[in-house]
């Protein structure tokens, strides 16, 4: 046991930090939006179209690198998706042109969309259920701490710098992590199973697993959340609640930190209440669709700061139960960097739409419409926990 727990501390070391330099990387032009704007290069029609361009090759990736996952080197592609995102990082200052712009994007979503699902394949295979678990919450903290690191890079450099020194720090964690599990490795401390000849069978036995169709559905709207949601955050305290530039970062980090806590939260509840994950997800969904339109009526920008906080603290929670304890538990199937894919790619593509639907409502109605279709996320959620949990208690019933 001593030696399953060592190794689970650097199998979870390599890959939180692996994680969090993706993490921030995703999160650099979000927090850097209010300074591209500011220098006439960009519009806010530019940065989301950027924005959304990233969020559907990094679907599209996530759905073929999922599978890939499970037939390949996890190591050799995990650490590849790094270096390429991190050069992309570094190019894109340089690319003047609308055009180049566009593609670099793409190939930044397609390259992160290597990292997530090979590295929980490393994880659940070569750890025991519970230590999977406590570092995939230690793996959602690294998520919600990677905007605090981007807003950290927006607050001390500018922007075009910034873009550059968080690429290089990234390709510095790449080649550590390659170093590390290359030598786990050759220790035979690592193993994966793999999908190679199964055919198309491994990927109908992917949509077969127990409320599966369920998990895509609320991959949906964690990650519209997560990611569109997220993304226009330090917009919205720059050009809403009329903070200052550097005060909108400041707030963000300290929303981000405060999200980086909720996963210890919820596996503290999730184990308080005999793992009642769709219980606890529905109350969460309310919350959130309550204090989203909250927003609505918020009497000054405090109230509406701390409405916005609770929201997405409260939607952090069902984030927390997916990519945490759902995916973690998987590991005995071999399939969990396809299900993570399939999951992730679910997601972003609905992020990707939203965040498209959230920059042209800004311009046509105005932020109290986009305060409307987030607090309806929250409602379908709700919707989606009663919906499933009716379906299990027919089951078993018919059973």
């Amino acid at each position: 046991m001593k030696a399953e727990s060592k190794k689970a501390v650097i199998i979870g070391i390599v890959c939180i930090a692996t994680y969090l330099a993706n993490y921030y990387l995703r999160n650099i032009l979000s927090v850097l939006t209010p300074q591209l704007l500011e220098t006439n290069l960009f519009t806010v029609e530019h940065i989301g179209l950027l924005s959304s361009i990233y969020m559907f090759f990094y679907a599209a990736g996530q759905l073929a690198n999922g599978f890939l996952g499970d037939l390949i080197s996890p190591k050799k592609m995990v650490v590849a998706g790094v270096l390429v995102a991190s050069t992309a990082s570094i190019l894109f200052p340089f690319l003047g042109i609308k055009v180049l712009q566009i593609l670099c994007f793409s190939v930044f979503g397609m390259a992160l969309s290597m990292v997530r699902g090979p590295m929980m394949k490393i994880i659940s295979e070569n750890t025991e259920p519970n230590h999977a678990r406590t570092i995939c919450v230690f793996f959602s903290f690294a998520s919600f701490s990677g905007p605090l690191i981007a807003s950290l890079f927006a607050m001390i450099n500018q922007w075009d710098f910034a873009f550059v020194v968080s690429g290089l720090v990234a390709i510095i964690v790449g080649i550590a992590a390659y170093t590390v599990l290359t030598i786990m490795e050759k220790k035979e401390q690592i193993h994966y199973r793999s999908s190679k000849g199964e055919g198309i069978s491994s990927v109908i036995s992917v949509f077969k697993i127990e409320k599966f169709a369920f998990y895509m559905f609320i991959a949906s709207l964690v990650e519209i959340s997560g990611a569109s949601i997220s993304f226009w955050i330090p917009t919205f305290l720059n050009s809403n609640l009329l903070f200052s530039k550097n005060m909108s970062n400041i707030i963000f980090t300290i929303i981000s930190l405060l999200r980086s806590f909720m996963p210890f939260v919820t596996l503290a509840i999730f184990r308080a209440t005999n793992e009642k994950d769709i219980t606890i997800m529905r109350v969460t969904f309310f919350i959130s669709a309550i204090l989203f339109a909250g927003l609505l009526f918020a009497p000054n920008k405090w109230f509406s700061l701390i409405f916005l906080l609770l929201a997405l603290m409260s939607m952090s929670c069902s984030s927390a139960l997916l990519w945490s304890i759902y995916i973690p538990g998987l590991g005995k199937t071999g399939k969990v960097s396809s299900v993570n894919g399939i999951l992730d790619s679910t997601g972003y593509v609905a992020a990707a739409m939203s965040n498209i639907l959230f920059s042209q409502m800004m311009i046509r109605v105005g932020w109290n419409g986009v305060f409307i279709l987030w607090s309806a996320l929250g409602v379908a959620g709700v919707t989606a926990t009663i919906l499933v949990n009716k379906s299990l208690f027919l089951r078993e019933v018919h059973s």
